[in-house]
């Protein structure tokens, strides 16, 4: 196929877009501002300490596993430590363990047991969600107001660090919209729903996966493969449509003619490279909510950490009042990510919660770090190791009203023949939903082509 196809971002919805067209015979030239490749993720060694300054996990998902193989990586994967599987939160000013699925409420000393008999009357709650419900709404209705302050509220924290009143139950979870809408109860779902086949995953495969280096170990591989196809400093600034699936793009090493664009940067930079082209699309794109997330890093010896941080690591509800939305215990549940005697954790602040707190420096951002560590685990000395990421766009959020940009992006695509959207802030927002994504990407770019 002698077609070419320009990809502009090369983050790994833009670098995995790029593997797809290549396997499939394209010409593709993979266009990035900076100077280089991989977007949040990011893996930074330091002094024999291993931090992430984005996702220190993926999913796993048949996708990714096969991406892996396809890229040769396999034997750099690294599961988390199995012993690592306790996962807490913070009630009444103190760790206790989260049950792993719904059933395990039920026995489960975090919640009362006021709570897990509403639980138990989930089955017999016979209202549907509206079409515009919240994440919070939609679990009061179903499980209670409990279960919604110290389950669901740190749970939405810990993956889109957003506010669960204003998230789409429909857009940010639609599976288990479809769940009630099928099964009209949520139990039933997990018991009766079908499993699908075509997902399933090999025996003994972990529920999510990291490479013994880091994930950068997956974007590295990535560019590698696209050695000659990537551009860095690259910056868009213009895309003309010069005719039926005909596009010319302008950037900061030239300019050249394509047969399809794919946008794969946030949302606040595709609406500059398509508002000649749909200003009301643009308008709905800069909308798009993206919360500030800080990331701090800190490093003590055993000896100076009084709670044994065994575990996953723990959520703040927000109910806590805490200035945390919690932190990871990245040593006990990854090998190799601190030295022999420490233990380093990962501590987020900021989200939709607390978007104030991710805009202080980096030392008032490591004293909060400390403070809170210090209050829930007992700390005996100052860090011995430290590290502060911020993100001032972090993580897109499907918040009510959302559905919008989705119709608005499908008239967008159809009306001009040739382009296409495939970020995270278009069908899902994590690792392996881009993976997914981008793949279906590739293939419809492949489609449209050979038309």
């Amino acid at each position: 196929m002698s077609k070419r196809v320009c990809v502009i971002g090369g983050g790994i919805s833009g670098l995995n877009v790029s593997y797809g067209l290549k396997a499939g015979g394209a010409d593709v030239t993979l266009l990035e501002k900076n100077s280089s490749v991989g977007g949040n993720i990011k893996t930074e060694f330091r002094d024999g300490f291993l931090f992430e300054y984005g996702p220190n996990t993926a999913l796993a998902s048949r996708e990714l596993l096969e991406l892996i193989n396809g890229l040769g990586i396999s034997d750099q994967v690294a599961a988390p430590n199995p012993n690592a599987k306790k996962r807490y939160i913070l009630r009444n000013g103190k760790l206790v363990d989260l049950p792993s699925s719904i059933f395990g409420l039920i026995g489960n000393k975090a919640f009362s047991a006021k709570a897990k008999l509403r639980l138990l009357k989930e089955p017999l709650i016979r209202t549907r969600a509206p079409e515009n419900e919240s994440i919070s709404a939609f679990f009061e209705r179903r499980l209670g107001k409990e279960i919604v302050d110290y389950a669901v509220d740190p749970f939405i924290s810990g993956i889109y660090a957003g506010d669960p009143q204003k998230l789409s139950i429909r857009l940010a979870f639609p599976k288990l919209f479809e769940m009630e809408k099928d099964f009209g109860s949520l139990l039933k779902g997990a018991v009766f729903g079908r499993k699908d086949k075509s997902s399933k995953l090999p025996k003994n495969t972990p529920r999510s996966v990291t490479f013994k280096k880091g994930m950068q170990t997956l974007t590295d591989a990535l560019s590698d493969n696209l050695t000659g196809n990537i551009r860095l400093g690259a910056g868009v600034e213009k895309i003309f449509k010069t005719g039926p699936q005909k596009f010319r793009v302008r950037s900061g090493v030239g300019e050249e003619e394509y047969d399809a664009v794919v946008i794969c940067t946030p949302a606040h930079s595709a609406a500059g490279l398509i508002e000649d082209l749909d200003a009301s699309l643009a308008e709905e794109l800069l909308g798009i909510y993206y919360p500030p997330i800080a990331v701090v890093a800190t490093a003590f010896k055993h000896g100076d950490v009084k709670f044994d941080p065994e575990g996953f690591g723990f959520l703040v509800p927000g109910i806590e009042r805490r200035n945390i939305l919690g932190s990871l215990w990245t040593s006990s549940v990854f090998e190799n990510r601190a030295p022999k005697g420490y233990h380093l954790f990962t501590t987020f602040i900021g989200g939709s919660r607390n978007t104030a707190l991710a805009a202080d420096d980096d030392d008032g951002l490591l004293r909060i770090a400390f403070d809170e560590l210090d209050s829930i685990l007992g700390l005996t000395c100052k860090p011995e190791f430290t590290m502060v990421k911020k993100w001032e766009k972090a993580i897109p959020q499907y918040n009510i009203g959302y559905g919008s940009v989705l119709k608005a992006i499908e008239t967008f695509e159809s009306n001009n023949f040739g382009m296409f959207f495939c970020s995270n802030f278009y069908k899902g927002i994590s690792v392996s939903d881009c993976i997914k994504n981008s793949f279906a990407t590739a293939q419809a770019v492949l489609g449209r082509l050979s038309e």
